[in-house]
């Protein structure tokens, strides 16, 4: 059985320990599990405020799990993960400019970890990394809003 939280785990730490991601003047907020997005304009447990972003949520099972046998007592896994980043900003332009900052900031961490020397921690490699965008206005601010997906390999003894 696939332990989730192990893996969104992985993905924090690993994003968190990189010097531009972990940096609070950069990123405020990086965990697991998806908030809302709708931002609300009074603080809800369940949506970011503006005092979260930007923000990074890690959902480690956004897509059904596929297996193979690879080899004696060996199952390859591959995992599909999502890295949801939300920012704002008053000016479209400057605030697409740091999303876009952002965004390639977790693309750069995740595409490191492609190897088995260069892994997320738990057996599991990054493989296929890739973002959309979006974005919205509300009152006087812009939002950004950003889903990263990374297919997840990893390797489970049975």
């Amino acid at each position: 059985m696939t332990d989730y939280t192990a893996l969104a785990n992985a993905i924090q730490t690993t994003l968190s320990a990189d010097s531009w991601l972990g940096n609070s003047a950069n990123v405020k907020t990086i965990e697991i599990h998806r908030r809302g997005f709708s931002l609300q304009d009074p603080k809800d447990a369940q949506f970011f405020s503006q005092a979260d972003l930007p923000a990074i949520a890690i959902i480690p099972n956004s897509g059904p799990k596929q297996q193979r046998l690879t080899t004696t007592n060996e199952i390859l896994e591959t995992l599909f993960a999502e890295i949801s980043a939300v920012s704002f900003n008053r000016g479209l332009q400057a605030g697409m400019t740091i999303h876009q900052s952002l965004v390639q900031n977790i693309e750069r961490v995740l595409e490191k970890q492609k190897s088995s020397l260069n892994n997320l921690g738990v057996d599991a490699f990054v493989r296929q990394v890739s973002t959309t965008e979006n974005q919205l206005k509300k009152g006087e601010f812009y939002y950004f809003i950003s889903t990263t997906r990374a297919e997840i390999e990893r390797t489970a003894n049975f």
